[in-house]
């Protein structure tokens, strides 16, 4: 079973920092997740709020901030004294340090923007994955599955998985093949070995979020789960 780092190595970084990234180098995992947002002036950025108030020292909606005015914001201090000064990292610079250390990649798009800001932010998204190297295996995931159909047009040959917090039953595969999925990617809560299956039945691979028990971990293995987002990838 794979584990997948949960917006990098967040138990122990705060999370979409690079400092939550480059833990992951000498602990050896090779799989991330991490959510991607658009700054008022086109700017891919990682951040999973809307707004930047829980994860660093200001206020507001990324997408009425410039990349210049969130780059003055504190994105570490939040977490321990020892990340002052943590930066919001942009999608370029991701991409970057995934080529260079040979790094898988979960994207999830997670944006409000709609009509022609969406468009924007979908065209972006293009460019930017068309820098990733080939060896590089890449999902992209949402729970928008207006956006997820949309980016699958866009890019039909990236592989796709549908998040979904909700209750596992037909209308998840309905819903899964609807945006050309591969994978299903649902809340640890509640989930049994049943829904695992019928998800398997229907030929599509589970991804489970989020893991961070040793016990439900080594569950989901027995039960056939291909992989896990997790905020401690090493120990589980």
């Amino acid at each position: 079973m794979i584990k997948i780092a949960h917006r990098g190595i967040s138990a122990q970084a705060p999370e979409n920092t690079r400092s939550a990234f480059e833990l992951m180098i000498p602990l050896g995992v090779n799989w991330l997740e991490t959510d991607i947002d658009m700054t008022a002036d086109g700017h891919l950025v990682l951040i999973h709020d809307s707004k930047v108030n829980r994860t660093s020292n200001g206020n507001g909606t990324v997408n009425h901030n410039s990349l210049m005015g969130l780059q003055k914001l504190d994105f570490g201090q939040w977490f321990a004294p020892a990340f002052t000064g943590e930066r919001i990292v942009t999608l370029d610079w991701l991409i970057d340090f995934i080529n260079e250390h040979h790094i898988n990649v979960n994207l999830e798009l997670k944006t409000n923007v709609r009509g022609e800001q969406q468009n924007f932010y979908l065209m972006r998204l293009h460019q930017a994955i068309h820098r990733i190297n080939r060896d590089n295996q890449i999902i992209v995931s949402s729970f928008d599955v207006k956006l997820l159909k949309k980016f699958h047009e866009l890019m039909p040959k990236i592989t796709i998985g549908l998040l979904t917090a909700e209750m596992i039953s037909e209308n998840t595969v309905t819903r899964a093949r609807s945006v050309g999925a591969t994978y299903v990617h649902p809340d640890v809560n509640g989930l049994t070995e049943a829904d695992i299956q019928l998800l398997l039945d229907y030929q599509l691979p589970v991804n489970v979020w989020t893991v961070n028990d040793i016990a439900v971990a080594q569950r989901l293995d027995n039960w056939g789960v291909h992989a896990i987002f997790t905020d401690f990838p090493k120990t589980m």
